[in-house]
């Protein structure tokens, strides 16, 4: 992290150097650019067969500039550290090229800005098993991304408890068949946490209210809990109809919701921005006069290509139309 710092503050030191671009300057240049023919670019790679090694997930720790609070993540979103590093460094890049621009962290503090006032839902209670699948009515979940269709939405718990279809367990726990799934949630769709085969012996747990008869609670052994709750172990969520969800709320009880970071916004001759993954690689070029820009994967983009993204970066506010139009 103090490798970071410092290479923040020293492009941040050259911007008083840098060439100053007004309003006036960057309209003329989004004009010339809009009326450039298209360049040749390279293409990337359109398949690549790789495993990427999944990351251990670290809890992410904000510490806001502006009143010093401490605003704990929840796990897996070390990603967060990593690109708000990125960001950071490519506005003071950007600076040191004289573009007036800074990076709005303020979504990031949750004592600055809470979750209601963002707008971030995180919780939610299944209306339709159907439509849930993996889900029971009534089970609450943790909206990990919400949408007007469709959210992604995971377990809001984890059960200590796991299951196995009734069929294949004998009321001694010898189970009956190969290759059977040990479930995480009593239903045909649950997360598989292990497989077991005939002629092991499981305990049966009773029974509780509302278990489905197709299903037996079994106790876990240490390598299936070592299993489902590895630290390693990332949690994408299912995707569910928004319209089968109910009883949304903007509860943050189990630490900051990475949906902030999707709010974090440039900040360019005052006009506000969200911020996207590629933003500062299409202004570099825009600054420095390239007809292309990087992608990675040795993929190349055409610079007007992107010119409608360099109009909501660049361009002035587009006005309300007057009432009644």
């Amino acid at each position: 992290m103090s490798q970071i710092g410092i290479g923040v503050a020293a492009l941040s030191a050259l911007a008083a150097e840098g060439k100053n671009f007004d309003r006036d300057e960057l309209n003329a240049m989004l004009d010339k650019l809009a009326a450039s023919p298209e360049p040749k670019v390279r293409r990337g790679p359109q398949a690549t067969c790789y495993s990427v090694a999944m990351p251990r997930p670290e809890v992410f720790e904000y510490v806001c500039k502006k009143c010093g609070a401490h605003t704990v993540y929840q796990k897996n979103t070390l990603r967060i550290g990593n690109a708000l590093a990125r960001y950071r460094e490519e506005a003071a890049s950007l600076r040191a090229l004289g573009l007036d621009i800074v990076l709005d962290e303020s979504v990031l503090c949750s004592k600055c800005r809470s979750a209601k006032e963002l707008n971030i839902v995180t919780r939610g209670v299944i209306l339709n098993a159907e439509a849930g699948q993996s889900f029971r009515t009534g089970e609450p979940v943790t909206i990990k991304q919400y949408g007007h269709d469709r959210c992604r939405v995971s377990q809001l718990v984890q059960h200590s408890d796991y299951w196995i279809n009734t069929q294949y367990i004998s009321d001694k726990g010898e189970v009956l068949g190969d290759g059977v799934n040990i479930r995480s949630k009593p239903l045909s769709l649950g997360k598989v946490v292990t497989k077991v085969d005939k002629g092991i012996v499981l305990k049966r747990l009773p029974a509780k209210e509302g278990d489905p008869k197709e299903w037996v609670r079994i106790e876990p052994l240490p390598i299936w809990k070592m299993k489902e709750d590895a630290d390693w172990e990332m949690d994408y969520g299912i995707l569910v109809a928004t319209k089968d969800i109910g009883g949304f709320s903007c509860d943050e009880a189990e630490g900051a919701a990475p949906a902030r970071f999707d709010r974090l916004a440039w900040v360019i001759n005052g006009k506000r921005s969200v911020v996207q993954t590629y933003d500062a690689r299409i202004l570099k070029a825009f600054l420095t006069g390239q007809k292309t820009w990087s992608a990675g994967m040795g993929e190349e983009r055409s610079l007007k290509g992107s010119l409608s993204r360099l109009n909501v970066l660049l361009g002035p506010d587009v006005k309300p139309p007057p009432p009644g139009k």
